[in-house]
């Protein structure tokens, strides 16, 4: 996985994903078993090509049988080299994802051009007659595949329809998606007896009746195909498909061109209703045959040589398409190559971090990316405070991020602060309770002392030793000596008769700490 890979979750994969070699970049299309995306092939020496990753749906990558015939497609289909088919280039598979690498086609599905062609009148004869040329030749080099000792593997698509053909922007013709393929050789891959596979209004007959079937039941397709192009209606199909289905096993044929188009070839409708035989031997034996019966199916004048009027064709019909296709893929590629500077940008700071920076940062290992960094909450990502490079501010998109690592990062010691001082207080408030106060010291004055006699009052006992003496001599005082009958509640001053007073020595915080400051390790 490279750089700016995020990790997967199995059948999940989304713009932004790498599989193996492949960046995905924006979906193209989506079908009844898989989600086909652009991506980007990046090589070295800044080499990439862009390229078509076809994933299979999250909701059967568990069904085995649809993984078989997803490994199928590949293996059939990347032995086929033909200009007329979409060349498969690679198949891997990670975190429970399998994926498809096939050629980037710059062109739309047939079935756009029928579909916008309507309102114009339709697909010209000549483009539709060379379109269906060049599918014909395509199909025919896969009805030729050979193993390794040259015998015919029997592939048969079995799914030819409008959207499995695409037409570039060029005029060339692509025959795509094996996925429902059958191999009937030795060695090849067959399904099993009653099963039916493609798109109900694309079968041949015997292919619905779950009868034994050959290439020609790719000749019968072709055949509706064609019909659709030139004429605008579908040969068979009806309100239902039971009725479609119905319509195509019937011994009744398609309607007559002519019927449907005045002024149509005879020679071309003569094609077009042998390929749609319900009879297989009494159709073309083969995509070749076909192929060469349209080569003269139109008069001199009509026909077309080369590859420029049908792309000129597609240009004017689909153009606008192509022109937002390109914008959106230029944009992805842009926001790819902003992540990437981004990712590597991010790493090259954490790795230049020393060991103990480093680890401090182990929280941010996984990030992709400065916005992935960002997007996360403060505590998440709060190592990135151990970054002390003096340029992390002129690495773009970082400078911000540290900053409100820091803040955060500040806001909690403000806050941790203010839980100390209260503490502290506590604890302060808690010691001056246990401890008697301290007399306040008598006020000093210059005036003179008048001596008087001092009123007789009994003799209070002699203070032990370890008595305060200076601030405590207010003890004398009458009011401090009241007799044992003063009034409940009265105020003293001083220790109580034959109580000594507190020493010194107890006094004193320990290790020279003024009172109310010393608390718990904890807080600390």
């Amino acid at each position: 996985m490279s750089d700016t890979a995020t990790q997967i979750p199995a059948g999940d994969v989304g713009a932004g994903h790498t599989l193996g070699r492949y960046e995905l970049l924006i979906p193209i299309a989506s079908g009844g078993m898989a989600m086909v995306w652009a991506a980007r092939l990046k090589g070295s020496r800044g080499f990439q090509k862009i390229v078509a990753v076809k994933t299979m749906l999250p909701k059967l990558s568990e069904d085995p049988q649809f993984e078989r015939m997803f490994l199928d497609e590949a293996s059939l289909a990347s032995q086929v080299r033909h200009p007329h088919v979409v060349e498969i280039m690679d198949l891997g598979e990670q975190d429970g994802v399998l994926f498809l690498v096939m050629e980037w086609i710059e062109g739309v599905p047939l079935s756009t051009l029928i579909k916008a062609a309507r309102q114009s009148g339709g697909i010209p004869l000549p483009i539709a007659v060379r379109i269906a040329m060049q599918a014909s030749a395509g199909l025919h080099a896969a009805h030729e595949l050979r193993d390794g000792a040259g015998e015919l593997v029997g592939l048969v698509h079995r799914d030819v329809s409008p959207q499995n053909l695409l037409v570039t922007y060029d005029g060339v013709t692509k025959v795509v998606d094996f996925g429902v393929a059958k191999a009937s050789g030795s060695g090849g891959f067959n399904t099993q007896g009653g099963q039916i596979k493609g798109k109900l209004a694309y079968m041949a007959p015997e292919q619905i009746q779950g009868e034994t079937i050959d290439r020609r039941v790719d000749v019968f397709a072709l055949g509706i195909v064609l019909y659709a192009m030139t004429t605008g209606k579908h040969p068979f199909r009806k309100e239902s498909d039971a009725a479609t289905l119905y319509r195509i096993c019937s011994p009744e044929p398609a309607m007559s061109p002519r019927k449907l188009v005045p002024g149509y070839p005879l020679p071309l409708e003569r094609v077009v209703m042998q390929a749609l035989a319900k009879d297989p031997a009494r159709r073309y034996k083969s995509a070749n045959e076909l192929l060469v019966a349209l080569d003269q199916a139109l008069p001199a004048s009509m026909r077309v040589s080369s590859e420029e009027p049908v792309a000129a064709f597609v240009k004017k019909l689909a153009g606008s398409s192509r022109d937002e296709q390109k914008a959106r893929l230029a944009a992805a590629l842009e926001r790819a190559d902003k992540k990437a500077a981004e990712t590597a940008t991010l790493r090259q700071v954490l790795e230049s971090q020393p060991p103990r920076s480093r680890a401090s940062l182990s929280g941010v290992s996984d990030v992709s990316s400065v916005s992935d960094l960002t997007a996360r909450p403060s505590g998440e990502a709060s190592g990135i405070v151990g970054i002390t490079r003096p340029d992390v501010s002129e690495v773009p998109g970082l400078g911000a991020a540290v900053a409100t690592q820091k803040k955060s990062r500040a806001l909690w010691v403000i806050a941790g602060a203010v839980v100390f001082a209260g503490v502290a207080v506590t604890v302060a408030l808690l010691l001056g309770r246990a401890a008697p106060a301290a007399p306040a010291a008598a006020p000093v004055t210059d005036a003179p002392v008048k001596h008087e006699p001092a009123a007789v009052a009994p003799a209070a006992p002699a203070p032990t030793p370890s008595a305060v003496e200076a601030p405590l001599e207010v003890a004398a005082a009458p009011e401090a000596s009241a007799a044992p009958s003063a009034k409940p509640g009265a105020k003293r001053w001083g220790p109580a008769p034959g109580v000594a007073a507190p020493s010194a020595a107890s006094t004193k915080p320990s290790g020279g700490k003024k009172p109310g400051l010393s608390v718990d390790k904890d807080f600390q």
